[in-house]
């Protein structure tokens, strides 16, 4: 096993190595090795025993952020489009509700003021 070390992106088999964490700091104790570590993507702090840690491959971390880039930019695309829809949609209801009647000059009404 190839020895951990700081600034390393690691994950806890214990976790399946779900989450990418960067090695934050490394504190030795009477009862083992303990590392402090970072979320990558996620917004997270945890710590873990050193024997649970595995580096993760630097193809899997490219492919890992490739894939979460992708998501961002698809989630912005559908924000973006929502947004798009709703100001169609005020522009329309404008354009739809928008009628005003005009009753300045109506002789009429002027005559029923008078009675």
């Amino acid at each position: 096993m190839e020895k951990i070390k700081k600034g390393d992106i690691v994950g806890r088999k214990s976790y399946g190595k779900d989450i990418m964490f960067s090695v934050k700091n490394i504190i030795n104790t009477p009862k083992g090795t303990i590392v402090i570590l970072r979320g990558v993507i996620d917004r997270i702090e945890a710590d873990s025993y050193i024997d649970d840690l595995e580096k993760i491959d630097k193809t899997y971390i490219k492919n890992k952020m490739k894939y979460f880039e992708e998501r961002i930019d698809r989630k912005a695309m559908e924000i973006k489009k929502y947004r798009n829809d709703i100001e169609n949609k005020r522009v329309a209801e404008k354009i739809l509700t928008g009628k005003i009647l005009h009753l300045d000059g109506d002789s009429c009404l002027d005559n029923k003021n008078s009675h």
